[in-house]
């Protein structure tokens, strides 16, 4: 390797910077290509919000009703554009959840409700 001396060293910066810029087109491109032969395109949250003409807060309501496709790493969601365009076509109905699930959660939230103790509910409630 050899010695660069501290005239050459912007030079050698202009170089690696150059060089580094080219890889990382290569690598974007790659990854371009890659994420096109699957037919899928990651969409963020605000990217979701315009396409379906809603606010980022009802996206979040959506998704945690599970009424629309999503994935979830951590705290943060993703979006792939062909399942949002999916279930647009489908008529908004996610495929998520069937009837017999919600019904379901919806028994087991009733099963869950709190009362009162009975030695603090009044006469008239009991």
């Amino acid at each position: 390797m050899d010695k660069i001396t501290f005239e050459q060293l912007p030079q050698a910066v202009s170089l690696l910077i150059e060089k580094v810029g080219q890889l990382a087109d290569k690598v974007d491109e790659a990854l371009g290509k890659a994420t096109q032969q699957k037919g899928r395109r990651l969409l963020a949250l605000d990217d979701v919000a315009a396409l379906l003409g809603k606010s980022a807060s009802t996206i979040y309501a959506m998704t945690s009703e599970k009424r629309i496709p999503y994935h979830k790493r951590g705290n943060k969601l993703y979006f792939f554009e062909d399942e949002i365009i999916g279930w647009i076509e489908q008529g908004g109905t996610s495929g998520t959840g069937s009837e017999e699930d919600f019904n379901r959660r919806l028994e087991a939230l009733r099963g869950g409700k709190k009362h009162k103790p009975s030695s603090l509910q009044t006469k008239q409630e009991l």
